[in-house]
């Protein structure tokens, strides 16, 4: 039988390698001034087009609504 034994680092590396993924993590999820007022404008241009389609769909139904009553 092969055995082998466990490194008495692998407990070490463990630790380094979750610490480096930890702060790599909260370097790249914190966004800056920059990314934050893109993410805005895109929400906002979201938003915006929404209430396009809303706007037009209830004029439509309003259009229906009038072509219906000349009948």
């Amino acid at each position: 039988m092969n055995s082998t034994l466990p490194s008495p680092f692998s407990g070490v590396r463990t630790c380094v390698l979750r610490r480096y993924l930890t702060l790599r993590y909260q370097l790249l999820s914190a966004p800056n001034g920059a990314a934050k007022a893109a993410q805005r404008a895109r929400k906002r241009r979201k938003k915006q087009a929404k209430q396009e389609r809303l706007r037009n769909f209830f004029a439509w139904c309003a259009g229906f609504e009038a072509y219906g009553s000349i009948f």
